[in-house]
């Protein structure tokens, strides 16, 4: 119910209800009257592990059917230490992502989350990719990158958007920060579709370009949903 559809009732109701009409308990009922009549109740909103749950399968779908039509040459790539190591770190990763967008769909749900899993992608992953990987030569570094940073944020962006419905379903209340959360989830996305798509194992690569995927995602959402908070701000004046 929006501040104008109240006014709009309590203005009937004042017209309703006058010092002639009899005692005052009388004016309160019609009050009372006028105001619920155009009430309904509201959907309740699911539990935050439901949430959660949905955004990590978002995550996890747009991830794996990317990799599956690009192709899993990365993940033959890989060897099984190097795959025990990175996919649970991801899931790890989206798993924190999406609380942090799960809180920011509740008022006062709890401390935010957003810049944590930020800084724990950009930080945590280049930390493992160092000990996991070996090759740090900068040849055709930017030629080899570029296609994967624009593979990444192909997959980042359609699940951006994905998460941007899951989010109607609750009351953000700071879209910039919904919208890092959210930026950090997507890149997720695109950053294990090019481990289980790319067969570039430098560790200069990995580092550069899909960790990347993260922080430019990352920064969009962000961006995106300063955009929102000021158009937000501006319509309430």
């Amino acid at each position: 119910m929006t501040p104008d559809e109240i006014d709009r009732i309590l203005a009937e109701a004042a017209k309703r209800a006058s010092p002639d009409d009899g005692a005052p308990d009388a004016m309160v009922r019609r009050a009372e009257d006028a105001i619920l009549a155009d009430l309904r109740p509201v959907r309740p909103l699911a539990s935050a592990w439901v949430f959660t749950m949905v955004l990590v399968a978002i995550f996890l779908a747009f991830a794996a059917v990317s990799a599956l039509v690009l192709g899993l040459h990365g993940l033959a790539a890989l060897d099984a230490a190097q795959i025990a190591l990175i996919l649970p770190a991801l899931l790890c990763a989206a798993w924190l992502a999406a609380a942090a967008c799960v809180r920011e769909m509740s008022p006062a749900a709890g401390p935010r989350l957003d810049i944590i899993a930020l800084a724990l992608a950009a930080a945590g992953f280049p930390i493992l990719f160092a000990l996991v990987f070996h090759g740090y030569s900068s040849g055709d570094l930017v030629k080899e990158g570029v296609p994967c940073l624009v593979t990444g944020l192909c997959v980042a962006i359609p699940t951006g958007l994905t998460i941007a419905l899951i989010f109607r379903r609750g009351f953000v209340l700071a879209w910039s920060a919904a919208g890092l959360a959210a930026g950090v989830l997507s890149g997720l996305a695109g950053l294990g579709t090019l481990e289980l798509h790319c067969a570039n194992l430098k560790a200069i690569h990995v580092i550069i370009w899909h960790v990347g995927v993260v922080l430019v995602s990352g920064l969009f959402g962000f961006g995106s949903g300063r955009i929102v908070d000021s158009y937000r701000a501006n319509s309430a004046r």
